[in-house]
């Protein structure tokens, strides 16, 4: 059954022009597109969340997909503004900063994971965090969720049953 909603996702998102030759693979279904706000090519994952859901609303993935993609300028800007301040404030006891070049310019987007229910950024910054990248939970008004900046080095792929496992795991122990 996964199978067949994936491929009908599959088919729709085809159909519907918003990723550049999307795939399935993996109980989910990929391809690039242009972030819109950001003026930026990214990979986009739609996860219909098949362990949880034997249906898939694929009406609501692609409204989700469509929406993230389409977000204007003026919202992605709120949602670097929002992200730097918080990364900011984490980090101002810990010293001076090496790197004077402001975290709002060295934000750019790599990847966008779309649920149903929320939307997952992973954006670099090359200069403020060479070897991490920011992840960015948003719900589905784009209000942040959530901020963390996960060390890339020596890092391994990790696979997640559900978003809730996902959350946990970047939350650490004891957070949600």
């Amino acid at each position: 059954m996964a199978n067949l909603a994936l491929d009908a996702l599959l088919r729709r998102i085809s159909d519907s022009g918003l990723l550049d030759d999307p795939v399935a693979e993996d109980d989910v279904v990929y391809g690039r597109a242009r972030l819109d706000g950001a003026g930026a090519d990214v990979m986009v994952n739609v996860d219909p969340e098949l362990e949880e859901v034997d249906e898939p609303d694929s009406e609501i993935l692609l409204a989700a997909v469509a929406r993230i993609l389409g977000m204007s300028e003026a919202q992605w800007t709120k949602i670097v503004e929002a992200v730097a301040t918080e990364i900011e404030e984490a980090v101002a006891d810990s010293g001076p900063i090496e790197e004077q070049t402001d975290l709002r310019a060295d934000i750019d987007p790599k990847s966008v994971v779309v649920f149903a229910d929320a939307v997952m950024l992973s954006l670099a910054a090359p200069r403020q965090f060479p070897d991490s990248r920011i992840l960015v939970q948003l719900d589905e008004d784009f209000e942040i969720e959530d901020v963390q900046v996960i060390d890339d080095e020596g890092s391994e792929t990790i696979e997640f049953d559900s978003l809730d496992d996902l959350l946990d795991h970047i939350s650490g122990p004891g957070e949600r």
